[in-house]
């Protein structure tokens, strides 16, 4: 997930990008196994939970955040203002225009 204001349409923009992910998932095996196959920098800013993970999204304190699809969506509609202001989805986001 990322702020429309990043105006980013592929994780393939995100190089260098501070990434929220909660340690010890398949999901941070994932986002690692992403960038480094697409050589692409990746500054891993774990957290012991997802609700902490995501809270540090919301707060700016990475430029993405990220979990499997179906909790993106779910932790999406809880942020302020979510369809206005956040973009979720794989390698391509949706809602880009």
């Amino acid at each position: 997930m990322v702020r429309k204001s990043l105006k980013v349409s592929s994780a393939l923009e995100l190089n260098d990008a501070a990434v929220c992910v909660q340690q010890g998932t398949t999901t941070e095996l994932n986002l690692a196994d992403y960038f480094r196959s697409n050589h692409m920098t990746l500054k891993t800013v774990t957290f012991a939970t997802a609700d902490e993970a995501i809270k540090a999204y919301e707060s700016s304190r990475c430029d993405s955040y990220t979990t499997d699809s179906s909790g993106l969506y779910g932790e999406r509609v809880l942020l302020n203002d979510p369809s206005a202001q956040h973009r979720a989805a794989g390698d391509h986001f949706q809602g880009a225009a």
